[in-house]
C-alpha cells in the first residue's frame, strides 16, 4: 500500500519494554521529510510492548514540534491483562494531531471487516479517501455489532477473551521454554495475543517456515516484520486460538524442525 502511494517505510529501533526509541525518532524527523508516523497505542505487534504514558507525551511533543501527524493503531487496546486499559496517545493530549484507528478484527472476528477511526482535523480528507477506496461498509454486520455494544454483550465478551488470551500466552510460553533450545528468548506481553520468539544460533525462520507448513504448522517468520530483511532468526506466534493438544504438539514439532535447520544454515 505504501509503495502504491509512493511512500517509503522508515524502520526505527524499538525497545521490547518501552516501545520506539525516541532519540532515533528525533534524528529521523530532523533529517528526513516525514509525511506521518504510524505507531501502535498498545501491545505493539509483534513485540507486545506498550509505551509508558510519559514517553507517549514526549513522542506527541516531538511530532507537534515537527508538525507531523500521528496515525495510532489501537487494534489490541481492549485486550489488556492488567487492571486498567492503556490510554491511547490522543486521550493523553486531545489537541494533538492524531488519527485514531481501531477495529473488531482482533476482539470479535476478522471476517467482519469493521473498524472505526477518529480523524480529528483530517476527517473530511479521510471520508473522501474512504468513498474513493471502499465506498461503504456492510450495513448488516454494523447493525449487529451496534446491538452487541448497546446491550453490554461486548464488555462481557471482552472480559472472557482477556482471560482466555492471557491463559493461552502463559501456556504457549511454558511450552516454548520446555521444548525450544536453551537460549531462546520470548516476549512477555501484557495484552494482545502474539509472542515474539528470538531463537539462538544461525537459524533462518524463513527456511523453517517452509518446512513447518509441510507439517501443518504456521507462524510468521521474523523478516515479515522488517522492510530490510532483518530478524530472520526470530518468529512470531499467535495465541489467538483455543489451546488444545494439537497446538502443544505443533510447538514440539516446530522445535524439532528448527533444530534440524541449524546445521544446514551453519553450512551456508
Amino acid at each position: 500500500m505504501l509503495e502504491a502511494l509512493g511512500l517509503k517505510a522508515l524502520e526505527l529501533p524499538t525497545d521490547a519494554e518501552h516501545g520506539v526509541d525516541l532519540t532515533a525518532l528525533a534524528r529521523a524527523l530532523d533529517g528526513k521529510s516525514v509525511s506521518a508516523c504510524l505507531f501502535a497505542s498498545s501491545f505493539n505487534n509483534p513485540l507486545g510492548c506498550t509505551m509508558p504514558d510519559t514517553r507517549k507525551l514526549e513522542l506527541l511533543q516531538l511530532l507537534t514540534k515537527h508538525r507531523v501527524t500521528l496515525i495510532e493503531d489501537d487494534i489490541f487496546g481492549d485486550i489488556y491483562f492488567g487492571a486498567e486499559r492503556p490510554k491511547p496517545f490522543g486521550a493523553l493530549e486531545p489537541t494533538a494531531d492524531t488519527i485514531y484507528c481501531s477495529s473488531f478484527s482482533k476482539t470479535i472476528a476478522p471476517g467482519y471487516r469493521i473498524g472505526w477511526l477518529a480523524a480529528g482535523r483530517h476527517r473530511q480528507a479521510v471520508l473522501l479517501q474512504k468513498l474513493a477506496s471502499t465506498l461503504a461498509t456492510p450495513a448488516l454486520t454494523q447493525a449487529a455489532l451496534t446491538d452487541l455494544l448497546s446491550c453490554g454483550g461486548y464488555d462481557s465478551h471482552l472480559r472472557r477473551i482477556r482471560r482466555v488470551f492471557a491463559g493461552n500466552i502463559d501456556r504457549m510460553t511454558r511450552a516454548i521454554e520446555r521444548c525450544f533450545p536453551a537460549g531462546t528468548r520470548v516476549s512477555r506481553p501484557a495484552g494482545g495475543f502474539v509472542l515474539w520468539v528470538e531463537l539462538p544460533g544461525p537459524v533462518d525462520t524463513r527456511v523453517l517456515f517452509g518446512e513447518a507448513v509441510k507439517l501443518g504448522i504456521c507462524f510468521a517468520p521474523g523478516d515479515v516484520f522488517s522492510a530490510s530483511d532483518r530478524y530472520r532468526h526470530c518468529l512470531r506466534l499467535s495465541c489467538g486460538y483455543g489451546w488444545d493438544e494439537r497446538i502443544e504438539e505443533g510447538i514440539e514439532t516446530g522445535s524439532d524442525a528448527s533444530a534440524h535447520q541449524w546445521l544446514p544454515t551453519q553450512a551456508v
